[in-house]
């Protein structure tokens, strides 16, 4: 099983993952008004919500910075400059840049699951993985 650590860098890094997604969308649909980075991004809103209320329950600090595309993890935010670079290009690379935020999201969150033994962040993750499912199959349909 997952020690309290574990979990906790886990939560901490997956809600500025969602924060990641969050940010790049919204980014996304103020260049492009595209209806698709609308709807998604409510969705990365309710997605937070939802590891918010897991690091709720273990008593863990909320790492996300309240400014749009600043994180703490090196990595994230080395990660979103790429992305809003790639993104602008065009309407095109903006929807590839969808399904690579979406393919990295599952795969990370099959990887956490795999480690995870606490019921909770266990349905919590799937939940993600499922939505994060269905706007790959969102930004696929766009291209």
């Amino acid at each position: 099983p997952a020690t309290l650590d574990q979990t906790t860098e886990l939560l901490v890094f997956l809600i500025e993952e969602e924060k990641l997604a969050h940010d790049v969308y919204t980014a996304l649909y103020e260049e492009y008004g595209s209806k698709v980075f609308g709807n998604i991004l409510e969705s990365e809103s309710t997605h937070q919500g939802k590891v918010m209320g897991l690091l709720d329950t273990f008593n863990i600090e909320d790492p996300r910075n309240s400014e749009i595309g600043v994180f703490n993890d090196p990595d994230l935010q080395a990660l979103y400059d790429q992305l809003i670079e790639k993104g602008m290009l065009s309407e095109q690379d903006a929807y590839e840049v969808g399904v690579m935020i979406e393919e990295k999201d599952i795969a990370d969150i099959t990887f956490q699951l795999a480690g995870a033994s606490d019921p909770d962040v266990i349905e919590v993750l799937e939940k993600l993985r499922s939505g994060s499912e269905n706007h790959l199959r969102a930004f696929n349909r766009q291209l």
